[in-house]
């Protein structure tokens, strides 16, 4: 026969996991300490119908529907979700849950109950990961989101981005900038090229000058030889 002790330490620990999943209901501590099972369905009932709406969605879905039933029709539905969904099985048959008595046993048993529930509700209520959605930029474009999948294969993804042109500067200034210092220095140098024809032509034509003139001299001077 279990000890007093035993059974406080086990309803000590039972009382921890009802504080976690905020069991508004009231406790019958006299009856648990006794293995009244009219003391422990309420506490089950409540952990799995209405602690977690995901879980018992899940269970509506796997058809273990556990509203509306008689106590050994509960019991039945409640071991076979346990079987079934955390392939856990209970130390107690269902009839000896059913039975007063096994106090410590039922206790231990709550307490494995409730503690799978909450590590599933854990699992079910994480937030779903996200299908890439497009964002538009100022034109009303739209753009794919990078994923964390092209990321990591270094895919390349190039998105256009119009930026305020209040905020940051563009390159449409400096390159007409260039644009114009290109066109003067392309002046400068059709005027140099222009210069440098001119001044070419004009030597040319005082270096024929200068050969009419010395030719014109030596005519000269032979026509004056001959008259002597």
């Amino acid at each position: 026969m279990l000890s007093t002790g035993d059974v406080h330490g086990h309803l000590r620990k039972l009382e921890k996991f009802l504080r976690l999943i905020k069991y508004p209901g009231n406790v019958d501590y006299n009856g648990l300490s006794k293995g009244d099972p009219s003391a422990f369905l309420p506490i089950v009932n409540f952990t799995f119908t209405s602690f977690s709406p995901p879980f018992a969605e899940q269970l509506v879905a796997a058809g273990l529907e556990l509203t509306g039933k008689t106590d050994l029709r509960f019991i039945d539905t409640l071991y076979k979700a346990l079987r079934d969904i955390f392939n856990y099985k209970p130390i107690l048959t269902k009839q000896q849950f059913l039975q007063w008595g096994f106090s410590q046993r039922k206790i231990s048993v709550i307490c494995d109950i409730i503690d799978l529930v909450l590590q599933r509700h854990s699992q079910l209520k994480k937030p779903r990961v996200r299908c890439p959605t497009s964002h538009r930029d100022g034109r009303g474009e739209g753009h794919p989101t990078l994923t964390d999948a092209d990321t990591v294969l270094g895919k390349p993804f190039v998105v256009n981005h119009i930026e305020n042109p209040s905020s940051f500067p563009t390159h449409s200034s400096h390159a007409e900038a260039l644009a114009s210092h290109f066109v003067t220095c392309t002046s400068h140098d059709e005027v140099h090229s222009s210069s440098s024809s001119e001044n070419r032509i004009i030597e040319q034509a005082e270096g024929e000058e200068d050969e009419d003139n010395i030719l014109h001299v030596n005519t000269h001077h032979i026509s004056i030889q001959s008259n002597q």
